[in-house]
């Protein structure tokens, strides 16, 4: 597997775990059509294009430094990494965007704003931390002396 396609698969992730999860907890808590969901989500995506990025840019950087370590020849380890950071986004962002629309359902406006709003920030740079300890463990354990 090329390093590029690290990178496209979290890129891939991105989109399921943003749009996907949006449009599930939209029909299913919302009672929204899969149509009107999908509408709304991509109104909202165009609207804030720079609350996009920022909800991608976890994505891509667990992406980026999987491809990073297989350009380093250790290609066992990049899977290992892209699981590592992309599993936990995914649960994350499928939680919040399910709290928001509960959050919207319930009628307490701040809490759903937040739940999106924050998932970069409270989930991404943890996840960040994580896959940059687990690239770390890789390239020490790639890096040792051969007995």
């Amino acid at each position: 597997m090329k390093p590029s396609h690290f990178f496209a698969f979290a890129l891939v992730a991105a989109i399921a775990a943003t749009i996907g999860s949006d449009i599930f907890a939209r029909v299913s808590i919302g009672g929204q059509s899969v149509g009107s969901a999908g509408g709304e989500h991509l109104r909202y995506a165009l609207s804030d294009w720079i609350g996009t990025l920022f909800l991608f840019a976890p994505f891509l950087a667990v992406g980026w430094t999987s491809a990073a370590l297989r350009k380093r020849g250790q290609t066992r380890f990049a899977f290992v990494v892209l699981a590592v950071g992309l599993l936990p986004l995914i649960y994350f962002y499928i939680e919040g965007y399910r709290g928001a629309q509960q959050a919207l359902a319930d009628e307490q406006w701040t809490a759903a704003a937040l739940s999106i709003g924050l998932l970069p920030f409270v989930v991404g740079i943890p996840v960040m931390l994580l896959v940059g300890f687990a690239s770390w463990v890789a390239i020490r354990l790639e890096s040792r002396p051969s007995e």
